[in-house]
């Protein structure tokens, strides 16, 4: 069922909205490196303590490990890209931006078989068109008092964000495959390994390099429960997004995991002070019409 799908996808997106605005936090104290480096670790727990106390069992033919591998540098390369991104500029920026990724995977999708009715193409228009308006209300005001929304910070914050969208699509494309042959704890468990494996010899390379030490050389205390938090909930987020895609139609689970950017939105309006226009609000309530939406079409 479509309903079902969307279901995972909006469970994703709570989770997803939550780790967004922490990771910003985090990224500011410790640096993105270390802040991405640390979910996977964490991650990597989680994943491992779930496979051995689930006793879920471990598909050793390698011939499809190129899947979860693809997956792996897709997923770490795009998080470290997004927090990058929310570390720089406006989180009601950032996060929508890297949102449009479903206008990527979903085409593709399509193109491999997926076959949406005309409902099923209004939601995703409508959640797509959310994001968008979201993105686009936000101006640069070049203050002394809000820095974040210089035009040059916006700039780089939308190549950034567009990057991470890019590989993203492409990785859950990946993820897709990769959870109809081997499941979404296996896929999800090889992906977090993978990317502790790539991210930690990108921080020895720069430890190496380094002429000074790196932020990861010195993590405030009160810093670690929020890495930990951080690396909890991505991890939990991308195993619903997984269980999602392993349903029927599960490119919809897909389109509706955008509407953590709705979440991640309003938490930074509270939070963090951030100015949200109307017309944001407006694609918050397309956002969260759309994917619900989707899971009642089902």
């Amino acid at each position: 069922m479509i309903g079902s799908a969307a279901a995972f996808g909006a469970g994703t997106a709570l989770l997803w909205g939550v780790s967004d605005v922490f990771a910003r936090l985090a990224g500011r104290a410790t640096g993105v490196l270390v802040t991405t480096f640390m979910l996977m670790v964490f991650g990597t727990i989680l994943m491992v303590l779930y496979v051995w106390v689930s006793g879920t069992s471990i598909d050793w033919d390698t011939s499809g490990y190129w899947l979860i591998a693809a997956t792996a540098v897709g997923m770490a390369l795009g998080t470290f890209i997004t927090y990058a991104a929310l570390t720089r500029g406006p989180v009601s920026l950032a996060s929508p931006a890297v949102a449009s990724y479903p206008a990527i995977s979903v085409p593709v999708s399509i193109a491999f078989g997926a076959r949406p009715d005309v409902p099923h193409w209004i939601a995703m228009a409508g959640t797509m068109a959310g994001v968008w308006l979201v993105a686009r209300a936000v101006r640069g005001h070049d203050n002394g008092e809000r820095p974040d929304y210089g035009w040059a910070n916006v700039r780089v914050t939308l190549l950034l964000s567009g990057l991470a969208a890019v590989i993203f699509a492409l990785s859950l494309l990946a993820a897709d495959l990769a959870t109809d042959r081997y499941g979404w704890a296996q896929t999800l468990i090889g992906g977090r390994m993978i990317g502790v494996v790539l991210l930690g010899i990108f921080i020895i390379v720069v430890l190496v390099r380094a002429r000074r030490p790196p932020k990861f050389a010195n993590v405030p205390r009160r810093t670690w429960p929020l890495l930990v938090l951080i690396g909890i909930l991505d991890t939990a987020g991308n195993a619903v997004l997984y269980a999602g895609l392993a349903q029927p139609n599960g490119e919809y689970a897909i389109v509706a995991s955008v509407a953590y950017t709705a979440v991640t939105t309003v938490i930074a309006r509270i939070f963090l002070r951030e100015p949200v226009a109307l017309i944001q609000w407006l694609g918050i309530g397309l956002i969260i019409g759309g994917v619900g939406a989707l899971a009642a079409t089902g």
